[in-house]
């Protein structure tokens, strides 16, 4: 994945179960990439794959099926942090910080739910 966090385009912006998401793409590369976080757990994940906007309306569809679940084998790598627990997949760390800090101005005051990992 490229580290340079120019964002492109803000996609959608949405809460569902409890998350707040925003796919959104780089100016650098063709993928999506989708940034959620738990509204009241220490749960957040910036993932990066093909065609998220694509597969969103099918996904919003199933009202029991959470949206990281349901991109399943479109997800192509990323940084989870779970209750303590960080899990980094083909993007380190850095990277997802320098994004989400580029994303987080982008989204101005709409941006404050943005936690970095």
């Amino acid at each position: 994945m490229a580290a340079s966090p120019g964002i492109r385009s803000i996609h959608v912006t949405f809460e569902r179960h409890e998350r707040r998401y925003c796919i959104f793409s780089l100016k650098s590369s063709d993928e999506d990439l989708l940034y959620y976080s738990h509204q009241s757990r220490p749960l957040r994940s910036l993932m990066h794959g093909k065609d998220f906007t694509g597969q969103l309306p099918e996904l919003m569809k199933n009202g029991d099926l959470c949206i990281e679940c349901g991109l399943g084998l479109s997800i192509q790598g990323g940084v989870a942090l779970d209750n303590g627990d960080l899990l980094a997949w083909n993007c380190t760390v850095e990277e997802a910080n320098a994004i989400l800090v580029a994303l987080k101005e982008s989204l101005g005051e709409n941006g404050d739910w943005i936690m970095l990992f």
